[in-house]
């Protein structure tokens, strides 16, 4: 199965999901207007309920990308020489401060 179907597997199954919540809603609603003690929920809920879960768990399993590899080498081969040795004790922002600065005293003696 492709990703793409899992995913509409995983969208209907959530929709199902939904559905029966709102159903379990609805019943206990239901109970209060005729005033009963609160009972189970009917059989087809609870099993609509566990099925879609199910369906949902299994189009979310499917629609996931695949694991990458966890070698270091197979990660350094894709990278540039930019990405991988970019380190922040590299980077001076010295520079910018006496730039601002000189800006500043020109902007006051105008």
């Amino acid at each position: 199965m492709s990703q793409s179907a899992g995913k509409v597997i995983a969208l209907i199954s959530t929709l199902f999901l939904a559905h029966s919540a709102f159903s379990t809603y609805e019943h206990l609603s239901y109970l209060k207007a005729v005033e009963q003690a609160e009972s189970v929920l009917p059989i087809e809920i609870v099993v609509e309920c566990l099925l879609s879960a199910l369906a949902t768990l299994f189009g979310v399993i499917i629609s996931a990308a695949p694991f990458k590899n966890i070698a270091l080498e197979s990660q350094m081969s894709t990278m540039t020489i930019d990405k991988f040795d970019t380190r922040p004790s590299f980077v001076g922002f010295n520079h910018r401060k006496i730039v601002s600065t000189q800006g500043q005293l020109e902007r006051r003696l105008r």
